[in-house]
């Protein structure tokens, strides 16, 4: 018995040391997605400034500066735009590098590929800086492709600093007294809710296999596992939304989300929501008087 249970240990493929199997990386990747969502959770709970504001007039105000973000056309201002929503998370207890990280690995990374092209000399004709042919860079073409860089990156600093520091629940809620309509508002919060369950189930699946494989699997194996687990989970996701609207029909949903959070603006908050509006205003003569066209 023991030679044979060893010849067939042998015979197994075996993982190279340190390597890890698709299902583990996975879940792995899985479970940080979920520890970010737990993370934001508790950024919303710290006492910082952006917190301590009524989740609308924090919503009102942040539309407001990206709004004006879009008017902004020169580099300095977008760019005192950009310190600003650094110096906000700051005063708000969250951490500066990994705010910029979060915001120019994603918009940061979309406003270069989209602005790429209007670098060029097919484009935006003028000096060149880096000759390529008709593809060279061009001078004024780089002041394009920074601005619209900058504005991509002060605007989604400015969503993600609502997102990061606001309770989806109080934020849904902000959301409905604002005039959104119910349908979206409940939209959102079913869709938050099951992609946060989905997420748990993929990462099970994925777990209970890598405690059942002996071999990392070939590539080919890997491949059609993941593709009957993404048509379970498109099964399982549409049968669950069925579900849970039933329920909540049966238990008298009318369309309308009732919420258990009392909204109060106080002194400090229409001060804030003053100061925005000030604030935006200044920044608007600023970029036409001081760095006109």
């Amino acid at each position: 018995m023991i030679p044979a249970v060893a010849h067939i240990g042998d015979a197994a493929p075996r993982r190279r040391a340190g390597a890890r199997s698709v299902a583990r990386r996975t879940a792995d990747a899985i479970a940080g997605a979920v520890g970010e969502v737990l993370e934001n959770d508790r950024l919303a709970s710290l006492p910082g400034l952006m917190q301590r504001l009524d989740p609308r007039m924090k919503a009102v105000s942040i539309v407001l500066l990206a709004v004006v973000t879009s008017f902004v056309h020169s580099i300095p201002m977008l760019l005192v735009l950009v310190v600003a929503t650094m110096l906000l998370a700051a005063a708000s207890h969250v951490s500066v590098g990994s705010f910029a990280r979060k915001v120019w690995a994603s918009a940061g990374f979309f406003g270069v590929l989209l602005s790429a092209p209007a670098a060029t000399a097919w484009i935006t004709p003028g000096p060149v800086v880096v000759a390529l042919g008709p593809l060279s860079i061009t001078a004024p073409g780089l002041l394009v492709a920074g601005r619209l860089i900058l504005r991509v990156a002060a605007g989604a600093g400015f969503g993600l600093l609502v997102v990061w520091t606001t309770r989806w629940s109080d934020l849904l809620r902000a959301l409905g007294a604002m005039g959104v309509p119910d349908l979206v508002v409940a939209t959102l919060a079913m869709t938050q809710k099951q992609i946060m369950s989905l997420l748990r189930t993929v990462e099970n699946m994925h777990l209970a296999r890598e405690s059942r494989m002996l071999s990392a699997g070939s590539a080919r194996e890997n491949r059609g596992w993941v593709v009957e687990r993404m048509a379970f989970v498109a099964r399982r996701s549409m049968k669950t939304a069925d579900d849970v609207y039933d329920a909540m029909l049966a238990r008298g949903f009318t369309g309308a989300m009732p919420s258990l959070v009392d909204l109060r603006a106080s002194d400090r908050d229409w001060l804030w929501l003053a100061a925005t509006v000030v604030a935006c205003t200044f920044v608007l003569l600023i970029d036409r008087m001081v760095f006109p066209l």
